[in-house]
């Protein structure tokens, strides 16, 4: 089930009260120098066929092993869930239908300048049960079975950031268009997310040069897409069921009623649908790799913030 705007507990990272500012004219993409192609998605080794015999270690594959290929079951899901401690996600999104988030140079130079740490820290001072990490993919380790933070996604390097949004054609920041943030703080503990938005924002304006505002309200993250589609948004997504289709497919796959941004790919498309039909679990975790690197770091459709576990019967 969707989970936009429940459980403020789990949404403590995105908002933050910003004064607002008079958005500045938008400035049409002209480089003055050839851009920079957007980072790619890792080539990734196939993997050899399931044997009955114990199976190695998936060594080509990026980031850590986290849960060994021997304990992950052939079909969905495949992995049980533990109710008192869900694997969850927290984000932000973009609206890739509007400019200036349409352009995947944009969106890599944002999600480039947003310090993880940083937040986690906030939200460790906050709400230290959750026990959040850093996040630089989507799907979190105890579902997908690898751990690819700092391995796939992308960085905080501000320096990098700013390359990227003047090979999209921004080389005036001041001229870039005032960036919108939605979000939605509801439950026992509004004014966490808002504090921990400032430090997004305050990345934003500090390393990008580009004026932020944040906004909220009482209207639903899809009512407020209907009536005013903002730049960017948050989202927190918890397992329904242990395994990665349920973050990867569920989300961004076909016919998802929480893909807000309408962000959308057909190469990843293709991965979560095969890995969706898929019987051996090497292949399976090979697709969702693969698919975890075209939205995290090719077309850097989203800013995964941090992964968690959280009590939820």
């Amino acid at each position: 089930m969707p989970k936009s705007c429940t459980l403020a507990v789990l949404v403590l990272f995105l908002a933050a009260c910003a004064t607002p500012q008079t958005p500045t004219p938008t400035l049409a993409p002209t480089p003055t120098s050839p851009p920079d192609t957007p980072t790619p998605a890792p080539t990734l080794t196939p993997l050899p066929t399931s044997t009955n015999t114990p199976l190695p270690s998936p060594t080509p594959l990026p980031g850590s092993l986290v849960i060994p290929l021997t304990s992950l079951k052939a079909g969905i899901p495949w992995l049980p869930l533990d109710t008192s401690a869900r694997p969850t996600v927290s984000y932000l999104g973009f609206n890739t239908v509007k400019p200036p988030f349409d352009n995947a140079l944009v969106r890599q130079a944002f999600a480039s300048t947003v310090d993880r740490e940083a937040i986690v820290d906030l939200v460790d001072q906050y709400y230290p049960e959750l026990e959040a990490r850093v996040a630089t993919s989507l799907t979190p380790p105890e579902t997908l079975g690898r751990d690819l933070t700092g391995v796939i996604g992308l960085p905080y390097d501000p320096e990098r950031g700013r390359s990227l949004l003047q090979a999209a054609g921004y080389t005036d920041p001041s001229a870039f268009p005032a960036v919108v943030i939605y979000v939605r703080p509801i439950g026992d503990y509004p004014a966490i997310p808002l504090r921990l938005a400032e430090a997004v924002a305050a990345g934003w304006r500090e390393q990008l040069g580009v004026e932020v505002r944040v906004e909220s309200s009482s209207i639903s993250i899809p009512g407020r897409f209907a009536s005013n589609p903002p730049d960017v948004y948050r989202l927190t997504w918890w397992a329904d069921y242990n395994d990665p289709d349920n973050f990867l497919r569920g989300i961004f796959g076909p016919g998802s009623d929480v893909n807000y941004g309408e962000w959308s790919n057909a190469d990843y498309l293709r991965l979560v649908e095969e890995a969706r039909s898929a019987t051996d679990p090497q292949t399976r975790q090979q697709q969702y790799l693969e698919a975890e690197a075209i939205l995290c770091q090719g077309d850097a459709a989203i800013i995964p913030l941090y992964h968690a576990t959280y009590d939820m019967p």
